[in-house]
């Protein structure tokens, strides 16, 4: 295959990717920035094997407890959670310990933030942080019934 038409399919792939969250302050997280950090997981899920969870795209990260990266994050959380919808929030010791976001549907697609901060009112920089988005057609009770199981 010619190099041109190489880095034509690779620049499509990212721009999907980032299409997905264009809008959202958490957008720049999912960059790759954490791919070499060896205390963060990053997943991106897509197609038939969401299918049965009403998704079509699910992107996480997870960074240990000694990333120190609560104070860049959180802040972005908050942000896009200001337009949300409908919010369960736990905040602790002033700092946002669990969000879940329904952010405002893009037509049938509906989106999702959850966010999670397990250090969150301890007065620690280790926390374990788990940053979620997901979107597609499943409703918010349908994806609490998926996660209660």
């Amino acid at each position: 295959m010619p190099k041109k038409t190489i880095i034509l399919i690779i620049g499509l792939i990212m721009s999907l990717n980032v299409s997905a969250q264009s809008g959202l302050n958490i957008a720049r997280l999912f960059d790759g920035r954490y791919h070499k950090n060896k205390d963060a997981t990053e997943v991106l899920m897509k197609g038939r094997q969401l299918n049965a969870y009403k998704l079509s795209l699910f992107r996480s990260l997870t960074l240990g407890p000694h990333s120190g990266n609560a104070a860049t994050i959180e802040p972005l959380v908050k942000a896009d959670g200001r337009n949300a919808i409908d919010k369960e929030m736990s905040i602790q010791g002033g700092r946002l310990a669990m969000a879940f976001y329904q952010l405002p549907s893009r037509g049938k697609t509906h989106r999702y933030i959850f966010y999670s901060n397990s250090g969150a009112g301890r007065g620690t920089a280790a926390s374990k942080i788990t940053l979620i988005y997901m979107e597609g057609t499943a409703t918010l009770s349908e994806l609490k019934r998926t996660f209660k199981k």
